[in-house]
């Protein structure tokens, strides 16, 4: 098949693009021109064609569609130079541009596959996610009256669940063969050490950092009590007063004491359960949580490292709630998928990257930088 990837340079579209080229397609790569550090990231796989171009530019859109079976939409405004307004008018706007595009040119698509987001969970009134159960695809409320009570927040995850609701909506109101992919956080593992070799997520500068500056920590002052407005102040101060300059390991601490835990999915995970969307046709028509092998428990994991790299552990607790895992039973009952990549993989996998060796995960690279 000829298949469409948008974002194909970004971190999970050049890891799905050598799969789909495993796999004897051929590959059409939309990549915005503001990304330009990483717009020839695929020129040398044969096989793929690179395009440039705009979702929110329907010319640019319709140019890419044109000619192709298949569509892996994964591209998105995030962590990027983008406001409010750009972020809707990329995610969503740039989703309908796709769709439209399709039902004007490709309405024999064989497949549209959207890629979504855990965040779609969670709720725009809570500072962060708690989930003391796995959670499945249906833990969205029956829309309209429940869903809207715990929308997702602005701007990225609220306008990716916009793009997701609208790729369904063809699916049923104009039968595009579409499915939608929730994904939970992506690892990619060149990304999982820092520039001296240690483990970024776990370190206790990176939180003194969040919390050290005022304007950094404002998603922790969401409406609330007085009560709570003191646990949260009392929680910041701690953080900041803990830091001494020296690094150490933080084992990060829910509110209410429980460590931390956070279901990833290494970018080969996330690139496999992909792939499989056009060789099952169960998934048409389906939502799916996809995830990998990794659950990160801190009160596990922390301890771990500071055997590996010497470091000392310091628990503070943080006002930002993360404690989840998805359910992955749908996917790998309907799709057959197996996630591969747990945190030792991830480790060492960053490890060798690090060292210069050959590893099967393409790096992300310099995101927005000059070409």
């Amino acid at each position: 098949m000829k298949i469409l990837v948008t974002g194909g340079t970004g971190r999970i579209g050049a890891n799905l693009v050598t799969r789909l080229l495993d796999a004897g397609h051929s590959i059409r790569s939309f990549v915005y021109p503001g990304d330009a550090s990483r717009a020839r990231k695929l020129d040398a796989f044969e096989g793929v064609e690179t395009v440039f171009g705009d979702l929110r530019n329907p010319q640019d859109v319709s140019s890419a569609v044109a000619g192709v079976d298949a569509i892996y939409h994964l591209a998105a405004a995030f962590q990027g130079p983008f406001n409010n307004r750009q972020y809707l008018d990329i995610n969503a706007m740039g989703t309908l541009n796709l769709l439209e595009s399709v039902r004007e040119l490709r309405p024999e698509l064989q497949r549209f596959v959207y890629a979504s987001t855990e965040g779609v969970y969670w709720d725009a009134r809570v500072n962060g996610r708690y989930f003391e159960q796995p959670i499945s695809e249906d833990r969205i409320g029956e829309y309209p009256k429940a869903r809207l009570e715990t929308a997702p927040p602005m701007p990225y995850l609220m306008t990716k669940w916009l793009g997701e609701e609208l790729a369904m909506v063809y699916h049923h109101q104009y039968g595009l063969p579409t499915c939608a992919m929730r994904f939970s956080t992506v690892i990619e593992p060149s990304e999982f050490l820092n520039d001296a070799g240690l483990p970024a997520l776990f370190l206790y500068s990176a939180t003194y950092k969040t919390y050290s500056d005022p304007k950094s920590y404002q998603m922790s002052n969401m409406p609330g009590d007085d009560a709570r407005d003191r646990d949260v102040q009392a929680m910041i101060e701690a953080i900041v007063a803990g830091w001494d300059g020296e690094e150490k390991l933080l084992l990060s601490l829910n509110p209410n004491g429980a460590p931390y835990r956070q279901h990833f999915g290494d970018v080969r995970d996330i690139a496999d359960g992909l792939a499989l969307t056009i060789e099952r046709d169960e998934a048409v028509g389906e939502v799916f949580n996809l995830a990998g092998a990794a659950i990160f428990d801190w009160g596990e994991i922390v301890p771990r490292l500071a055997k590996r790299y010497n470091l000392p552990v310091v628990e503070a607790r943080v006002p930002f709630m993360n404690y989840f895992e998805l359910d992955l039973s749908k996917i790998k009952t309907k799709l057959g998928f197996e996630a591969r990549h747990d945190f030792d993989s991830i480790l060492a996998t960053a490890e060798a990257i690090r060292r210069g060796d050959a590893t099967d995960v393409i790096p992300t690279g310099v995101m927005f930088g000059e070409g």
